[in-house]
């Protein structure tokens, strides 16, 4: 497996940049979080929704899985 400079920075980029923004609004964000699921809601705690900043890393390896 080959591994350049740029592909690196990339995937660096790609998980550091949400999971930082994700931090910063972990400090304003209220305890429980609506979510809405058609007609129903739903709460989720504000420590899970730091999940979500891995989101996009999750996203991009499994569209561009290097082998």
């Amino acid at each position: 497996m080959k591994f350049n400079k740029k592909s690196i920075l990339v995937d660096i980029l790609i998980l550091v940049i949400p999971v930082i923004i994700m931090f910063l609004l972990m400090l304003i964000l209220p305890d429980k979080i609506s979510i809405h699921r058609g007609i129903a809601n739903s709460y989720i705690d504000k420590k899970y929704s730091f999940l979500l900043g891995l989101l996009p890393f999750v996203i991009y390896e499994l569209k561009y899985n290097r082998k």
